[in-house]
């Protein structure tokens, strides 16, 4: 969901206005006893030990407009008819409301039921739809494995809603209150709820991300590929060696912001590295040095797993330890995807078709890079892998 932050310019004037308005109606009224501002609706966030729960509440005058509640026409909106009309308001929450946990894109979970406002008896009549007789709260819950370190919540304030409609949110977590105002032109917020896992947990973790990343990135994969095609065994675990040392060396500067460089460059860089060790493999060149290029070459992918990292929220207590745990991740994945695919080149030089299997593989990988190279260059975005 940067996904959900949509870099909207932001109206800090007109935001502040609004904000001040439907705040001080609230505060005009606790607990929304009587009165309601048109145009509002509410957004409370729970973050408890084992769940997050979600409640959002409108008036029935805005539901009106995301579906026809009043289905016989008598002025009146009973429990019955917003019971039938819940499926149609839960698509809308879903369409309309964004949550990320922890920077990874989520729901607000499973539906809780719904509370009828106390004192509306069984239907609401059209004078009260602007009331505290017509607001109507609806609860989700989603169940978590650990307490979020931060959430963020995003509406996308669009049809059929007004532009100049008001979410009044608040998260609560641990006893305390957080209030926040979204509106059109700051329609997200990023909620920090000071939970700090255990370091075992965030170890964890990143060696779980490392592993992933190995057999998720693609382009490393070529790149491993290309050089494992033409190597011999010998040559094969210097150039894993430099790789490793390499790419170790600019994952931990980066990631402790002592260097960086651009992501489009490094992105460019790393389809370069693909196209370069195909068409040596081509060309036959000679492999015996390859292992000092291959650690350039490792620099620059360093980079490309610092970029991965740096989409996430750092720890600030244990961080060199979860980038060595992150390393390490990479490394297994990597040795893994080694130890599957040499044992298939070697039987492959034994058979009568190894020169055009390997030429085809080789072909094949440079237009991979040179496709990579070019998306990448131009920020074409046709080819996510």
């Amino acid at each position: 969901m940067d996904h959900l932050r949509t870099g909207l310019p932001l109206s800090h004037v007109r935001t502040t206005i609004l904000s001040l308005l439907a705040w001080g109606a609230l505060l005009l009224t606790p607990a929304v006893t009587r009165a309601h501002n048109p145009d509002t609706s509410y957004a409370r966030v729970t973050i408890g030990e084992h769940d997050v729960r979600f409640r959002f509440t409108y008036d029935l005058f805005t539901l009106q407009k995301v579906v026809a509640l009043d289905t016989d026409h008598d002025g009146r909106t009973s429990r019955s008819e917003l019971k039938r009309g819940l499926p149609q308001i839960e698509a809308f929450l879903r369409r309309h409301i964004g949550v990320e946990l922890d920077d990874t894109s989520a729901d607000f979970g499973a539906p809780a039921g719904y509370v009828w406002p106390p004192d509306a008896g069984d239907a609401i009549a059209e004078p009260d739809y602007h009331t505290a007789n017509g607001l109507v709260h609806f609860d989700f819950v989603r169940p978590i494995a650990d307490t979020p370190e931060n959430i963020v919540l995003a509406f996308r304030f669009n049809a059929p809603l007004s532009e100049r409609h008001t979410v009044l949110g608040s998260f609560i977590s641990g006893g305390a209150s957080h209030e926040v105002t979204f509106t059109r032109f700051e329609p997200d917020y990023d909620y920090a709820t000071g939970y700090e896992p255990p370091l075992w947990k965030r170890l964890w973790q990143f060696f779980r991300l490392g592993v992933a990343h190995i057999f998720l990135g693609y382009d490393h994969l070529c790149f491993l590929l290309a050089l494992i095609l033409a190597s011999r065994f010998r040559e094969l675990v210097k150039i894993i060696t430099s790789f490793t040392l390499a790419h170790s060396l600019t994952l931990i500067l980066a990631a402790l912001d002592i260097v960086r460089l651009p992501v489009r460059l490094v992105e460019t860089g790393i389809a370069a590295t693909i196209i370069y060790v195909a068409v040596q493999n081509l060309r036959g060149a000679p492999t015996e040095k390859r292992w000092l290029l291959t650690f350039f070459f490792g620099l620059i992918h360093g980079f490309g797993f610092a970029n991965v990292l740096g989409e996430m929220n750092l720890p600030t207590t244990g961080l060199v330890r979860c980038l060595l745990s992150f390393n390490v991740g990479v490394e297994l994945g990597q040795l893994a995807f080694v130890g599957v695919m040499f044992p298939l080149v070697l039987w492959l030089r034994k058979t009568k078709l190894a020169n055009r299997t390997s030429t085809v593989i080789s072909v094949l990988l440079a237009a991979f890079g040179a496709a990579w190279f070019a998306d990448r260059a131009f920020n074409l975005g046709a080819m996510p892998l």
